[in-house]
């Protein structure tokens, strides 16, 4: 039997040029660029804080940053992170084709609250995105519920940021979700935990001897002299698994630290065959990856050197990481063979050079190298709901393409490009869709991109 929900008026609580939905990376680009572009501009995020995957998950890494690459905003937050002290660690990953940066997450908070204020948006926190106004194919603003209720925004264009394309799909745009023979999406992670009190010494002198006894079970190791990074230790989960029953859902473990630090981050959890879109799915992998996380805690104390009498700590979790849900269909689909070639295109508004990073539903995981190539604005655009925008892990691409624009100096890229697109449809008066990509590019360059 089904509930019948009576029907209610629901109050006009704020109206905007632009609304922004979602403050993750690609969100806090997008409100940063159209409000700085001179339009009213709200920012709506379901956490009381900013960052989506790299503080909430969290995360803590800028993968894949190239300076080269990655210009505008991106950069921009870099540079004001060094001069904070909100970079804790960098190094180049020759995998990922960049840097890995490691964040305060309390400081990249800061920074992008005060970014966002300074640029004169307004903040909306703790407002989850219930529903999109609709009106003759054209979104005119959102419905959200809150502590104080459901209420409405109104704008005259919506980015959607939301990284699951939230508004998108209750808008009626046209998306897709995973891999086209069988709509399943890349496996789920929990990032963490943290251990305290291992013995550093102990544990790089054992990687290196074991990466030269079984090359074969070390699928990565860095060691500049400062930090080193190391994945893969299969033999040990195995063993694990046979002799204790305990399970990190994958074959690989990462292992990251600085040398002389007794703290040392671990990471592998992985929950595949969820579906990000599912209240229940979702309840069911953090669950799961729970449990994995005492269970890497317990193989790392056993198995590994370095960690015996470690000390577990944990980064505070506020959600699991997923890395692909729905994908908003736009004007053009970018394709893995984009991406590989090295596509440029006339109405480019980004560019990228991070690999297709696959963590396949199986549980598995493959890398496809990439040159550096060009994202076309038409990916922004939903092809058939008007004023409508989207940025970051939602634009318009093929299931294997998106796991190279997941990466966030891509999704910020795509947010920046966002928001200046949304300042120009509003001082125009035209949709989205009437725009050329060129005229955007330009205004990009100009601010660095």
């Amino acid at each position: 039997m089904d509930i019948k929900e009576a029907a209610r008026e629901i109050p006009i609580a704020l109206n905007a040029d632009v609304i922004v939905a979602g403050g993750g990376v690609a969100g806090i680009s997008a409100a940063l660029s159209a409000a700085r572009s001179g339009v009213d501009t709200i920012l709506v995020e379901r956490y009381g804080f900013l960052g989506g995957t790299v503080t909430a998950c969290p995360m803590k890494w800028i993968g894949g940053y190239n300076p080269k690459v990655h210009g505008g905003i991106m950069r921009e937050v870099i540079e004001r992170l060094r001069r904070e002290d909100g970079i804790t660690r960098e190094f180049h990953n020759p995998i990922i084709g960049g840097l890995m940066i490691e964040v305060a997450l309390d400081v990249f908070k800061e920074v992008s609250i005060s970014m966002l204020e300074k640029a004169g948006a307004r903040l909306l926190f703790h407002s989850w995105i219930a529903d999109s106004i609709v009106e003759d194919c054209k979104i005119c603003g959102v419905i959200i519920e809150s502590k104080s209720g459901r209420q409405a925004i109104t704008s005259k264009i919506v980015i959607d940021a939301t990284g699951d394309a939230d508004v998108a799909a209750r808008a009626g745009a046209s998306c897709e979700i995973g891999r086209p023979q069988d709509g399943r999406t890349q496996a789920m992670t929990l990032c963490g935990p943290t251990m305290d009190n291992v013995d550093t010494a102990s544990l790089i002198t054992f990687i290196h001897s074991y990466n030269k006894e079984h090359p074969e079970d070390i699928k990565e190791f860095i060691d500049n002299g400062s930090v080193f990074a190391a994945s893969g230790f299969t033999q040990f989960i195995k063993r694990a698994k046979d002799e204790s029953g305990l399970s990190i859902g994958y074959d690989t473990i990462w292992i990251n630290g600085k040398r002389g630090d007794p703290k040392v981050e671990l990471s592998g959890s992985t929950v595949a065959g969820a579906d990000g879109t599912n209240v229940l799915d979702l309840t069911r992998a953090e669950v799961i990856s729970a449990k994995q996380l005492a269970d890497m805690v317990a193989i790392a104390k056993k198995y590994i050197p370095g960690f015996k009498n470690s000390i577990r700590m944990d980064r505070g979790s506020a959600a699991i990481g997923v890395r692909e849900t729905r994908r908003v269909m736009g004007r053009y689909i970018l394709t893995e063979e984009d991406i590989v070639n090295g596509r440029k295109f006339d109405d480019a508004i980004a560019q990228n050079s991070t690999p297709m990073d696959v963590h396949s539903p199986e549980g598995s995981q493959s890398w496809t190298q990439a040159h550096p190539y060009d994202i076309p604005y038409r990916c922004l655009v939903s092809k058939n709901v008007d004023n409508l925008l989207v940025a970051g892990r939602c634009i318009s691409t093929t299931s294997r393409a998106l796991a190279s624009t997941r990466f966030i100096p891509c999704c910020m890229a795509t947010g920046e490009a966002a928001g200046v697109a949304a300042a120009i449809s509003v001082e125009k008066g035209v949709p989205p869709s009437s725009l050329n990509g060129a005229e955007i590019r330009k205004i990009l360059i100009k601010a660095g991109v």
